[in-house]
């Protein structure tokens, strides 16, 4: 089950803090091995600054110097705007206190993170070892472990909704709430979590009265309620009216995309295109259809947690996924693998059978070497 309690003593707490310890040395030890591979006569030192591709430069730039102005001085017309500020603001308000390099400070913290945020899983993960075993190994040893021990907002996004979800387990509306106004700040589809947070009180109020009769007044004679869906999406909000303060456009956000050839269309037009989009140069996959099939893994994991009756999850991951492929298939597979609902859910799931589940921790460490040097490489479909 993706949603539990944390009720009950916990007998595998040093298990739960020092399996993903391993799987950072392991995982930091493949991705350095194939960084030497890749770049042989690249200076050692500069491992975090090889990994740090794609939108990890912006990163760098907007914790070291914040938001562009506009009109954007001797530069192209991509503002930093599209990117939300609460990660790379933390990366550098740190920044100030500890004299790193940006990108090696950003890494670290990346890393610690990420160990936080599986720990943090643990309950979600139906306490189960060989599940909890998976998703440390997918997120700190994985495939598209780059993603979460480099300077990608990803981390935080999956902290957070991990987060979310372990206060929704109690009803806990003002600690799901506070969880919820740092991911809107996050990434914009981070405001979905305060639907989740209704969803589930929605879901409380049924349980607890059999019916729905009365439902508005008893949703909105919670106090704590009412105060948890004001606050959850305050980190959107904060940085539209920033946006608005800084350059008289508080959806430069999204007007911005234009600069990466983003249109809005129909999203399963977009996945359909990129299904059928077959590779010319020999290869398995195209980079279109890696893409695309992220996306179906995603919807399919969605359907399964609606079996499941999860609701909160349900609505967060569906719009998740709906609302950034309506803009195109860019970024999906980055996008799926940073949606904590879907990947523990395939970790419980593959964990089950014992043969499936030392198939698929082989499979994520070796895997973890070729897309490594894929990702070194500037493979598209990583982006």
């Amino acid at each position: 089950m993706f949603q539990t309690t944390d009720s009950g003593q916990d007998k595998h707490i040093a298990w739960v803090l020092l399996l993903p310890l391993a799987f950072i040395v392991s995982g930091t030890l493949i991705r350095f091995l194939a960084f030497r591979y890749a770049q042989p006569d690249t200076e050692w030192t500069n491992y975090f600054g090889a990994l740090c591709r794609w939108d990890c430069g912006w990163y760098i730039r907007m914790a070291e110097t914040g938001y562009d102005p506009f009109p954007i001085p001797s530069r192209v017309n991509a503002g930093n705007w599209a990117f939300f500020p609460f990660y790379p603001m933390l990366v550098g308000l740190i920044g100030k206190i500890i004299p790193l390099p940006t990108i090696v400070l950003a890494s670290l913290l990346s890393i610690g993170f990420t160990y936080v945020a599986v720990v943090v899983a643990w309950p979600l993960l139906g306490r189960s070892l060989r599940a909890y075993t998976l998703y440390a190994a997918f997120m700190l040893s994985g495939p598209v472990s780059f993603y979460f021990t480099t300077f990608f907002t990803e981390v935080m996004y999956v902290l957070l909704t991990t987060l979310v979800f372990r206060y929704l387990a109690k009803s806990d509306y003002l600690g799901a709430a506070g969880a919820a106004a740092l991911l809107s700040g996050t990434r914009i589809v981070g405001v979905f979590s305060s639907l989740s947070i209704g969803v589930k009180a929605l879901m409380d109020y049924r349980q607890v009265n059999g019916t729905w009769r009365g439902v508005v007044g008893g949703i909105f004679g919670q106090p704590k309620l009412v105060l948890a869906i004001f606050i959850s999406p305050l980190g959107l909000f904060a940085y539209m009216a920033f946006l608005n303060h800084w350059i008289g456009d508080g959806l430069a956000f999204s007007h911005t995309q234009r600069a990466w050839g983003r249109q809005v269309a129909n999203p399963a037009v977009y996945l359909w295109e990129g299904l059928v989009n077959w590779p010319t140069n020999g290869a398995i996959l195209s980079n279109s259809q890696i893409l695309a099939v992220a996306a179906v893994v995603g919807l399919f994991v969605t359907g399964i947690l609606a079996w499941r009756r999860q609701w909160p999850a349900v609505i967060f991951c569906f719009l998740g996924i709906i609302i950034p492929l309506a803009a195109g298939l860019a970024s999906m597979l980055r996008f799926m693998s940073a949606m904590a609902p879907i990947t523990i859910t395939l970790a419980t799931l593959f964990g089950r059978n014992r043969i499936v589940f030392a198939i698929s921790l082989a499979a994520l460490l070796v895997s973890a070497w070729f897309v490594t040097l894929a990702w070194l490489g500037g493979n598209v479909a990583l982006v």
